[in-house]
């Protein structure tokens, strides 16, 4: 019985959670990035700007979910030094993946689901981020761009969350825009217990037998570089850089 009464209080952590994410995201979206958006220019400089808005903004979240029990980040926190320009290929296990790494890395780019520009931030988001619901040309154009300009841009590889008891998969996406763009790509690793309740699929309500959530975010030493599997055939290419991603994020997350 007191097993269930601690994991039923720590669902209603979780929900508090959810909703004051909810909430802030609504005011940090129409508030502070509207005007944000009024008054700094040119489009370039804003984007900047609000992307470390987001940055800071999401470091006070995570704060919040450490302090209120529901998660707990163990071990030293990665380098993230000399990422620009570069593509961030971490594994997904979680929902709130992008949260911590939005987190730790300042002013970070992303490829973000389309089903969020059908919400009231959907201005925010096309102008601050890549929608994957744009055309894949388009999509590779705007991803190399960023890239060009010196923005990191963090990709998920798998496109979408893994369960712990399912394989790593990737598509090809990540290592196409590598190619294309000349972009090196950085792997990083999210262990930590059972995100049950996080995972795609997952109840709502629902969390692990623990009542919290770790991660232990680390870096790749060592990074894929584009130019060593450029040939001249982007397809042929792409698919043999994916292979080797796909091998480095598999043993590394079997290590936990």
């Amino acid at each position: 019985m007191g097993h269930r009464i601690r994991l039923a209080l720590c669902s209603l952590r979780k929900m508090f959670c959810y909703a004051f994410f909810g909430a802030g995201g609504l005011f940090i979206g129409l508030v502070v990035l509207t005007v944000e958006r009024i008054l700094i220019h040119p489009a370039s400089r804003y984007r900047r700007i609000g992307r470390l808005t987001i940055t800071y903004s999401h470091r006070f979240f995570v704060k919040v979910m450490k302090l209120l029990g529901l998660i707990r980040i163990t071990g030293p926190l990665p380098d993230v030094s000399g990422l620009e320009g570069k593509i961030v290929a971490p594994n997904h296990p979680s929902l709130i993946d992008v949260v911590i790494l939005f987190s730790l890395i300042p002013g970070a780019n992303c490829i973000v689901n389309g089903n969020l520009t059908k919400g009231p931030l959907r201005f925010i988001i096309n102008q601050l981020y890549i929608v994957n619901s744009e055309d894949i040309d388009m999509l590779v154009e705007d991803c190399c761009t960023s890239l060009t300009a010196g923005d990191t841009l963090i990709i998920f590889p798998e496109g979408t969350r893994t369960r712990r008891d399912k394989p790593i998969t990737l598509k090809r996406g990540t290592t196409l825009i590598s190619i294309m763009s000349g972009a090196s790509i950085v792997p990083f690793f999210i262990r930590g217990n059972d995100k049950k309740g996080l995972q795609k699929k997952d109840h709502f309500w629902s969390i692990n037998d623990d009542g919290y959530y770790t991660y232990e975010i680390t870096r790749s030493p060592d990074e894929l570089e584009a130019g060593s599997y450029y040939t001249g055939h982007p397809r042929n290419d792409s698919i043999r850089m994916m292979e080797d991603l796909e091998t480095i994020l598999r043993e590394n997350i079997q290590q936990q």
